[in-house]
């Protein structure tokens, strides 16, 4: 896992598109996006069925995290690691604040990884953290049309062929909103939409963040059933 796109939306403040592709395992099912309620805070995502978290949601700290499987590049998986990286997603959505939380939360054991954090409560912020399984490595990412892609599942060549797929379709389209961005991850071409077997591009979720609107919206691509979560403005 994964794909995915962040495109600000400059007509108003701390507004935003955030898409997330999930290629997964498909013996990994995954229930649609649902409210849950974690140590005092309201958390939205979808939940991994078997592992019981979560890759992408949004929370009442207003605050989405996403993550990606492997750091800078691919690496060799253990059988086994200490604890589950959907569960660093809910405590990333659940903490106060994130950087104090990126230096202190312990990932010994943690399969390597790269998680995305986008806060909109005063500003706009977004941080790339990256665990290489040794040392943890924090960047600030700059608030503009950004696309990513998990290093385990895409070798540089194709991460580069990614953005330059994303670019193009910021200069073909002069104005972009939710149905255009979900459209450019239903595409085949540069691998968007991949099928490897075993390992394919399970869903896609988009996150819509606006001052008077925050949805989830989720497709099971074996299926194409779309729910869409229409949460309270105020409450995230």
């Amino acid at each position: 896992m994964c794909t995915l796109t962040f495109f600000p939306l400059l007509a108003e403040e701390n507004s935003f598109i955030f898409t997330s592709s999930r290629d997964e395992s498909i013996h990994r099912p995954t229930l649609a996006p649902q409210h849950y309620f974690e140590d005092e805070v309201d958390l939205y995502y979808p939940k991994d069925k078997i592992a019981g978290g979560t890759w992408v949601g949004f929370s009442s700290q207003q605050r989405l995290v996403c993550l990606m499987n492997g750091g800078f590049e691919s690496h060799q998986r253990k059988s086994t690691y200490k604890l589950s990286r959907g569960v660093v997603v809910k405590e990333a959505l659940k903490t106060d604040e994130i950087q104090d939380f990126f230096e202190s939360f312990d990932l010994k054991g943690v399969e390597p990884f790269t998680l995305i954090s986008i806060d909109y409560k005063k500003q706009l912020q977004i941080w790339r953290w990256v665990w290489d399984g040794k040392k943890k490595h924090l960047f600030a990412e700059a608030i503009k049309p950004q696309i990513w892609s998990a290093a385990m599942t895409y070798n540089p060549q194709q991460r580069k062929e990614r953005e330059q797929y994303w670019e193009e379709f910021l200069k073909s389209h002069q104005n972009i909103a939710e149905k255009e961005i979900w459209d450019f991850h239903h595409q085949k071409r540069g691998d968007l939409i991949i099928d490897r077997g075993e390992l394919k591009t399970t869903s896609i979720t988009q996150a819509v963040i606006k001052l008077n609107q925050k949805t989830l919206q989720f497709e099971e691509l074996s299926s194409k059933e779309i729910s869409l979560l229409e949460i309270n403005p105020s409450s995230v």
